[in-house]
């Protein structure tokens, strides 16, 4: 079996340049999903054994998203030969009904077993199945898939949408799958890659995992591992879990042979890149062309220009401090000081792409910040802050989209130590330069983004700030405000987030 794969697409749907900024065409640029076309259609011409699946995060990430929405993405996948795709948690940015919109239109099944849409929920009634089974030579195989139970806090689901626990929601997908006489198993999650390798070791049945939602690239060079990793199973059997970067940057390819009890006994396989040697289907590309007429309303609008080269980008502002993290976050505290603010916060999350150099428009700002959060004025005691703060450097070696930017604010972690132990020092920045240490009973006035406010990210501890009367403006008028003050952008904020190695 040939197994080809996708996640964290994000819209990118024209691919990116050099300095990784989406593009508008894919001439002079590389991924994006017309050569992803060009690449799957010439696999399955050439072999009668193909899987094509897709693991979730298709909406948000560029202006192509922000400006034609869902439609858009179902349009296109109408000339992507997939079989099946599960849902990420981005599928759920624009609410339920939109989303329950996105899986009416998919031309292919969208699976999601541990979703339970109850009544008042948009998705009841909309036809995702928990599995489906598809016929490869002759031979069923099983197709499972979960979804990110964490869409309530990580996104905009409606209360309605419930999720089942993802462990014995799959042993019952997969007992099913065995009493119908499947004994090929494959599991396509929006998990993340740590969960998909701890249900490789928990859960029997299983031969393949395709994941998505950490957007981590496997093979050469990887601190992640290689392609594919070779999990156990409780019985011992291979499981093989793959998953393949991001932003359409790539195709896993993943060849299984299996021996004549269904067991995985060899395989090789590799996330190809999309790079210019693949030629954009022209179909798809038509497509594009179509979709881009739409965002000439944003990019003609030109509003400063930026001049500064530095680290940036959906995956950078994840990992470390990143260009437009800082400029973000300048912008929300030069607002914020007017009522009393001294800190900014904004998670790494909502930050989708880098700040371009040159002249920026009103689509470099949307493509920035294109969830429409509201720029709120809230007052925290030091201990809270320093709570958000620990929550941020949290996960698997203190990366990850909770990671906090800051304005006003300095602090330095280190991954290697315990969980909720990782803040070494965090300091108030002075408007003239000066710094103090962060005092736990001291209260701070603090600008950032509704989404924390909201426990996006699972931020609880900053749902519990007390109001302060402001404006509330969208982030993005916030930022582009600062930019028309400020442009052209030559000076390079000092870093505020911190990593320590020692």
């Amino acid at each position: 079996m040939i197994l080809l794969h996708t996640n964290d697409l994000h819209s990118y749907i024209a691919g990116r340049d050099a300095q990784g900024n989406a593009c508008f065409k894919s001439e002079g640029c590389t991924g994006g999903l017309a050569r992803l076309a060009t690449a799957m259609k010439r696999v399955r011409a050439e072999h009668d054994n193909v899987v094509a699946l897709d693991a979730g995060d298709q909406f948000q990430g560029t202006l192509f998203f922000t400006a034609n929405k869902w439609p858009m993405l179902a349009d296109i996948n109408s000339l992507l030969p997939y079989d099946a795709m599960t849902l990420g948690n981005h599928e759920f940015d624009d609410g339920c009904e939109a989303t329950a919109g996105f899986v009416r239109a998919q031309p292919y099944p969208v699976l999601a077993a541990n979703l339970d849409a109850r009544p008042g929920c948009p998705l009841k009634g909309m036809p995702f199945r928990p599995w489906i089974i598809k016929e490869v030579r002759g031979v069923k195989v099983g197709i499972i898939g979960l979804t990110n139970p964490s869409v309530r806090s990580l996104s905009a689901a409606c209360p309605e949408t419930w999720f089942h626990k993802s462990e014995p929601t799959l042993k019952k997908a997969v007992a099913e799958l065995e009493k119908q006489g499947v004994r090929h198993i494959i599991l396509v999650t929006h998990l993340g890659l740590p969960k998909d390798l701890e249900l490789a070791r928990k859960i029997d049945g299983i031969d393949v995992i395709v994941g998505g939602h950490t957007h981590d690239y496997l093979g050469p060079g990887s601190s992640k591992g290689p392609y594919p990793i070779v999990e156990h199973s409780p019985s011992g059997k291979p499981v093989l879990v793959v998953t393949a970067g991001a932003l359409a940057k790539y195709m896993g390819q993943l060849e299984v042979g299996f021996d004549a009890q269904g067991v995985p006994v060899r395989w090789q396989g590799a996330a190809l890149p999309l790079d210019a040697s693949v030629a954009p289907d022209p179909a798809v590309e038509a497509k594009i062309a179509q979709y881009n007429q739409k965002l000439e309303v944003y990019t003609s609008n030109i509003i400063g220009q930026n001049n500064l080269n530095a680290p940036d980008g959906l995956h950078q502002c994840r990992v470390g401090e990143c260009l437009s993290g800082l400029i973000a976050t300048d912008s929300m505290l030069e607002y914020g000081r007017a009522h009393g603010a001294q800190i900014a916060l904004i998670n790494g999350g909502g930050l989708r792409a880098p700040l371009r150099q040159g002249p920026l428009n009103v689509g470099d700002m949307l493509a920035v910040l294109p969830f429409g959060n509201k720029v709120i004025i809230r007052e925290f005691t030091g201990e809270q802050l320093l709570a958000a703060l620990e929550h941020g450097v949290a996960d698997y070696k203190g990366v990850g989209a909770p990671v906090l930017h800051t304005a006003g604010l300095r602090y330095a972690y280190n991954p290697a130590l315990p969980s909720g132990k990782r803040v070494v020092r965090a300091d108030l920045l002075a408007e003239d330069g000066t710094s103090k240490p962060l005092v736990l009973n001291a209260r701070y006035r603090v600008a950032l983004v509704d989404y924390l406010e909201r426990r996006g990210d699972g931020y609880a501890m900053l749902g519990k700030g007390t109001p302060v009367e402001a404006p509330d403006p969208v982030d993005v008028d916030v930022l582009s405000a600062y930019i028309q003050k400020h442009s052209p952008l030559n000076i390079l904020p000092p870093d505020r987030l911190l990593k320590q190695t020692k």
